[in-house]
């Protein structure tokens, strides 16, 4: 038997994603896996690419940056080091 029930397990993603500012719907799944595709990084501490990302959603660039660009933007600060220059 499973320890959490369907019912409970959504609960706890819809938690998740309430603590970081995202709405949970039942199309939250695959929102989410773009979420995290995009911001977080692989093993070796790189991030994937939107080529990579749309490959693995199973739609192309375009499509990928249409529904899921606004990720990429999440940490501006730390993805540029140009406010180092003076």
């Amino acid at each position: 038997m499973r320890k959490k029930s369907i019912k409970n397990v959504w609960k706890s993603l819809c938690e998740e994603a309430k603590a970081e500012g995202l709405e949970c719907t039942p199309y939250s799944f695959r929102h989410r896996y773009a979420y995290v595709a995009h911001t977080k990084t692989k093993q070796d501490g790189t991030m994937r690419t939107v080529k990579q990302i749309a490959d693995l959603m199973g739609h192309d660039q375009n499509t990928n940056l249409k529904s899921y660009a606004r990720f990429q933007t999440k940490d501006l600060d730390r993805a540029s080091d140009l406010s180092e220059i003076t």
